[in-house]
């Protein structure tokens, strides 16, 4: 349940403001949409700064014009959103957002020219959230419509627990902006080869030690990934995990062990990451082949970005280019393809379901082309040792899993 603010009252005053003396908006049941216009990119070479201002008043007119009496429409508190507050025990919501979203996908005018404005829109409502108070209504939106810009999509409505959500993400990130980089750990879990489950490297595992509790991944790398944030924390994790590397090959010089580390698309992009690379590669003696740079399938990267171009300097430096999670989304046979790729990793959702005949025909044929393209091929979530016959069946080359062993920390992990 949402909590009071006693300070909001954005909309009465803005309504006071825009609408005819001695209007009131009293519902039992009120809703709230909020409409964000994006005017970067090609609308502001387009049309300027000047028109970037112009325009929220074209789509102020084209909207009240759209809902007519059916919604009070009003400019947002923030600069080029706007507002739809309607009754919704005389106004059915999903037609009253339908009627929107038509409208939103016309064409505005400006300046004797038409020019179409992407948009997302939130919509909150009393009886999808469980208060009638307009403001908090109105943050609700807010928060809805920043959720249909993270994930995509046009229209996100909001449900009780919005608001919610949003508040423990802000807190989250402000927590590890204020963490101490000691209170972020690396974990490894070994990746092994599977003629003899000989160990041959490790996965580095970023850990979260926040309250008494080690977070893992999921529970924080999202909201690092929409901020800042990754940058410091993955440059931290690259130079333990190589720092770590050279400590274990030091021990083992006539067999030395490989580490990967994830990067994201946002953390390939950054123009200080090859430097930082080499820096830590130079600074600790650590041979490029002895690092696995691992990019997950579920990123798009687009075959011209800074991305790709990063990922083709770091294989042309004696990195190990590895695709992670193979099975999970859309790009491997293109990846494959496009990229310099050394090592795939079938996600552990296509291990799992290796007994079925089906699913077997699939992963041996991506070993198959893996193979005959030069790249080895490592099952991820292996638990059985049962398992392990079928895999070298199917033309694995390495493993990894907690029948191997979980991630750890390095003090706990002997390399022999």
């Amino acid at each position: 349940m949402f909590e009071s603010c006693p300070d909001d009252d954005y909309l009465a005053r803005r309504l006071a403001e825009c609408c005819p003396s001695g209007f009131t908006f009293d519902s039992a049941a009120p809703g709230v949409i909020v409409v964000g216009l994006d005017l970067s990119g090609s609308f502001l070479a387009t049309f300027g700064f000047a028109g970037a201002d112009q325009i929220r008043s074209t789509g102020l007119s084209m909207l009240r014009a759209a809902l007519g009496e059916r919604a009070v429409v009003l400019p947002g508190p923030v600069d080029r959103t706007l507002i739809a507050l309607f009754d919704t025990d005389a106004n059915d919501a999903s037609e009253l957002a339908a009627v929107l979203l038509e409208h939103l996908a016309l064409p505005l005018l400006l300046c004797g020219q038409e020019h179409f404005v992407q948009s997302r829109v939130g919509m909150a409502t009393a009886s999808k959230t469980g208060t009638t108070d307009p403001d908090l209504l109105l943050r609700a939106a807010f928060a809805a419509a920043h959720e249909a810009l993270e994930s995509g999509v046009h229209l996100h409505e909001a449900t009780g627990s919005t608001l919610r959500q949003v508040r423990e993400t802000s807190e989250l990130r402000t927590a590890m902006a204020r963490a101490a980089r000691a209170d972020f750990e690396m974990h490894y879990q070994p990746i092994v080869d599977l003629s003899d489950a000989r160990t041959l490297g490790y996965e580095s595992l970023l850990r979260w030690r926040r309250n008494d509790r080690l977070l893992t991944p999921p529970a924080f790398l999202p909201a690092a990934e929409e901020t800042s944030l990754i940058m410091p924390i993955g440059r931290a994790g690259t130079r333990a995990a190589v720092g770590q590397l050279a400590q274990w090959n030091s021990q083992r010089p006539a067999d030395p062990l490989f580490v990967s580390i994830n990067y994201s698309v946002r953390q390939l992009a950054d123009p200080s990451l090859l430097t930082r690379i080499q820096r830590s590669l130079d600074d600790l003696a650590v041979a490029p082949s002895s690092l696995w740079v691992e990019i997950t399938e579920r990123d798009i990267i687009d075959v011209a970005s800074p991305a790709v171009r990063t990922i083709e300097t770091l294989a042309d430096m004696g990195c190990v280019i590895c695709i992670d999670d193979l099975g999970t989304g859309f790009a491997a046979l293109r990846y494959l393809a496009d990229l310099p790729v050394s090592v795939a990793k079938v996600d552990r959702s296509l291990v799992g379901m290796a007994s079925d005949p089906s699913i077997r025909k699939i992963v041996s044929a991506v070993c198959d082309i893996s193979r005959s393209l030069g790249i080895d091929t490592v099952a991820e979530g292996v638990e059985d040792e049962d398992q392990i016959p079928a895999l070298r069946d199917m033309g694995f080359t390495h493993a990894q899993g907690y029948h191997f062993g979980r991630p750890v920390p390095a003090d706990a992990i002997t390399a022999h």
